[in-house]
């Protein structure tokens, strides 16, 4: 783990109030104590973020620089490029065979239950918890060779010839200006009306290794309210590796496939979206407690009756 950049994660995140400044103290005083950034350290952050509920804070440092410009001059759609779809075909193709071998190699997937679920579905959503920076090769697996999109932040598609590549195959990276979201719409209705899946990550920040879901925002919701399409929501579980897998610290991944979700459209515009994230997060929640056999509960600070102050109370997770 490179000790440079979660100290200047940790930095930005308290100088923007996305962290409390006894939380940015004390991950300084850990690291301190142990002269590096270690798996611990990090273990201790996710365990205080959850207990404090700061579940849209940053799990993971990130590279900010050349980021893809979505502020309305970024082009999405290329109709009349010829050279642009024969990059797309030969890319998105590439990629299919990338998240088959990279889901079997990286996470052990080489099966996925329910995948019938997506049959015949057409347009969809697709949502799951971000729990790696190569977490998309099980979104891509749960789908085999269907048409999908992944729909990203701006620092994920750069402008370098990897980044062009991403932007070509399968990334829509999400507008950051009112003025860029204009573009950004269109870009899904086209890829919705060829009854491509566009998955999103609604927990919004990636908490490596992480295995409960936590609660969504609503703009994924947004979109399938939009485009009137249905959401599936899916969950990256884990399993005690076994073997090889266990010999060389390898996960062995579990993907579970919920059932499809509609819009309610006899609710009002504005409470659609926030209607239909606490279902998929609920329905997220019960794939988790049928996965791991124990209900979902977060850690939560308790009160010493003796001084008074909070403590943390450990909630133990069965390690299936």
């Amino acid at each position: 783990m490179n000790t440079e950049s979660y100290l200047a994660m940790f930095a930005s995140l308290a100088e923007s109030d996305e962290i409390p400044r006894d939380l940015y103290d004390k991950m300084l005083a850990s690291i301190a104590a142990e002269g590096k950034m270690t798996k611990r350290i990090y273990t201790e952050y996710l365990r205080e973020l959850e207990m404090r509920r700061l579940f849209t804070a940053e799990g993971a440092p990130f590279d900010t620089d050349n980021s893809a410009k979505t502020d309305g001059t970024y082009v999405y759609k290329h109709e009349k490029n010829p050279f642009w779809h024969i990059l797309h075909a030969f890319w998105s193709t590439i990629f299919k065979f990338i998240g088959w071998f990279g889901g079997g190699f990286v996470f052990g997937v080489w099966r996925v239950k329910n995948k019938k679920k997506f049959k015949k579905l057409g347009a969809c959503i697709t949502v799951s918890n971000h729990v790696g920076y190569l977490d998309a090769v099980l979104t891509r697996r749960a789908l085999g060779c269907k048409k999908q999109y992944i729909v990203v932040a701006p620092h994920n598609c750069k402008y370098t010839v990897g980044g062009a590549i991403l932007r070509s195959a399968t990334v829509l990276p999400l507008p950051m200006t009112l003025r860029g979201a204009r573009p950004f719409n269109e870009m899904l209705k086209y890829v919705a009306k060829k009854g491509a899946k566009i998955h999103f990550y609604p927990e919004r920040s990636m908490w490596i290794g992480y295995k409960k879901p936590r609660p969504f925002e609503e703009g994924a919701f947004f979109y399938a309210d939009m485009l009137d399409i249905p959401v599936v929501p899916m969950l990256y579980c884990f399993k005690e590796p076994k073997g090889i897998r266990k010999l060389f610290r390898m996960p062995k991944a579990v993907i579970e496939i919920g059932d499809p979700l509609y819009i309610d459209k006899s609710l009002k515009p504005k409470d659609r979206k926030s209607d239909m994230a606490r279902r998929a997060y609920e329905q997220s929640k019960m794939l988790y407690e049928k996965f791991y056999g124990i209900p979902l509960e977060y850690e939560s600070p308790a009160v010493d009756p003796d001084t008074d102050e909070q403590n943390t109370e450990i909630i133990l997770e069965d390690e299936r």
